[in-house]
């Protein structure tokens, strides 16, 4: 995939590119000529910038995806949208006691064929993750073994093998999907996973695979119901298990968890990844890579009694980047958005329409999130309006790759009402040699009103709310109107 060179380009490619238009709420940015800390008129400076504090490469908001079994297959213009993400890795499904019972290629919820998934989804990504799910027999559904023990184990071998044969870009596979969610105890779920391991062990040595080229296994994603902490509890029973365990020949290549929790205490989330490495070391288990396969505002269908269907999909675009934004703050390496289009859960899908790939207010925020990580280069964004919980405003701002400066300023709230605020952001000791002389200044905003499909059907391509060049200057304000959740995306192009 060819690296996109401006916010132009992106949009040509994935069918959403439009005029731009203008509209109340966005005051014109002020050009200041010197470095003055000075905010916009009368303003409060929400956002600080400061472009010559460089803090390394720019976290990867939209690196990461999961497809739902409930979605029909998407069309051309979505592959084309997702390709333009530059996914590291789709996570998807494959379900042990369907596909024992009808195949291969059986079909998921969405009506479509797993195997006609896998081969859509490894052209929109580096690589794919398997969950691999429906240990549990049945009389329904039985598997060989009665879902144990070495002819189990067989059988996983052996569907592993098949699908890695024929979709190289399996890379990950995940043995179950939240386990404790499910009601499983950490002693039963590690019986499972000991068959898991000693079938992917089994499936690297007959594909000839070693060392970074394996197929790497991690548990079931663990996940929580009420608090992050009960997630906690039951990875540490996990662990003691796995520490426990004399075979040599076992195997945790990387952790997975899910967050559903914390809606009001978003920034609980940068102690996630600590939480659990901390966990391996009282055991003397080594640091792994942790995953994050899924992630959201809340779990399920839940919406907050205070909400309609039209606010949660408004609030979910900042509440997915706050949660993210914290995840990686916190060292995640992995944070996986869910979900690309989801059939019955409307406001977890970053896709409204698979055939003309119109996005939700979610997808624009990945899309926004693409224009930072094009960037390449974090720099230093101070928050002045964020309290102790990680709600308020906050940003994320990134430079370089000969396409200027970008910052995503997200205000989420969760469902405490916040009106409308008139903030500044400042983007101080902008570099001379990076503008040629000019400033082009664009803002684009996602909030009731803006880039919102669902509560403006007509709303079918991403339009800015300002558009404005300048003569460079050191410092430049950017005047902002923030709904309560709300995000808006600063970029100032050569």
């Amino acid at each position: 995939m060819k690296k996109l060179n401006n916010l132009l380009i992106i949009f040509l490619m994935v069918g959403i590119i439009s005029a731009c238009s203008k509209r109340p709420g966005i005051m014109p940015p002020t050009p200041v000529e010197t470095s003055s800390n000075a905010p916009a008129s009368n303003l409060n400076t929400a956002i600080t910038v400061d472009c010559s504090q460089t803090q390394g490469d720019v976290m990867r908001l939209e690196q990461a995806n999961v497809h739902s079994t409930t979605s029909a297959l998407p069309g051309e213009k979505a592959r084309i949208w997702l390709q333009a993400l530059n996914h590291k890795t789709i996570r998807t499904w494959l379900a042990l006691r369907t596909i024992n019972k009808e195949g291969y290629n059986y079909k998921y919820d969405g009506n479509v064929g797993a195997e006609t998934s896998l081969a859509y989804y490894s052209t929109c990504a580096d690589s794919l993750l398997i969950a691999l799910t429906a240990y549990t027999p049945s009389a329904t559904f039985p598997l060989p073994g009665n879902g144990k023990g070495t002819a189990f184990q067989n059988f996983i071998k052996q569907t592993v093998i098949y699908y890695k044969n024929k979709f190289p870009k399996i890379k990950y596979i995940q043995a179950g999907n939240e386990p404790d969610y499910n009601g499983e105890s950490a002693a039963d779920y590690y019986e499972v996973y000991k068959d898991y391991y000693k079938a992917i062990n089994a499936a690297n040595i007959e594909l000839g695979l070693t060392g970074a080229n394996r197929i790497m296994l991690s548990n079931g994603a663990f996940t929580s119901t009420t608090t992050f902490s009960e997630l906690v509890s039951y990875t540490n029973q996990f662990l003691t298990f796995y520490a426990a365990d004399a075979d040599a020949s076992k195997r945790l290549d990387f952790f997975s968890m899910n967050c559903y929790t914390e809606q009001s205490n978003p920034k609980l989330f940068e102690t996630a990844k600590p939480q659990i490495i901390a966990a391996m070391a009282s055991k003397g288990i080594n640091a792994r890579q942790v995953f994050v396969t899924e992630y959201g505002l809340a779990g399920g269908n839940f919406i907050p009694t205070v909400w309609n269907q039209a606010q949660i999909m408004t609030a979910w675009a900042p509440a997915q980047i706050a949660k993210a934004f914290y995840l990686y703050e916190g060292g995640a390496d992995r944070v996986f958005n869910w979900c690309i289009n989801h059939a019955d859960i409307l406001h977890k899908s970053e896709l409204a329409d698979l055939t003309n790939a119109y996005p939700n207010p979610y997808g624009y925020a990945m899309v926004f999130g693409r224009e930072v990580t094009a960037r390449g280069t974090r720099v230093k964004a101070t928050a002045s309006k964020l309290n102790a919980q990680g709600l308020g405003i906050n940003a994320l701002a990134a430079m370089g790759n000969n396409k200027g400066i970008a910052v995503l300023v997200w205000n989420y709230n969760y469902t405490s009402f916040v009106g409308d605020q008139e903030v500044n952001v400042q983007i101080n000791n902008i570099p001379q040699s990076a503008f040629n002389g000019k400033v082009n200044a664009k803002v684009y905003m996602i909030d009731s009103k803006n880039n919102n499909i669902y509560s403006n059907p007509t709303q079918t391509s991403l339009k800015s709310s300002s558009d404005q060049a300048y003569n460079y200057a050191a410092t430049l304000n950017m005047p902002l109107k923030l709904e309560g959740n709300s995000v808006a995306l600063v970029l100032l192009n050569p």
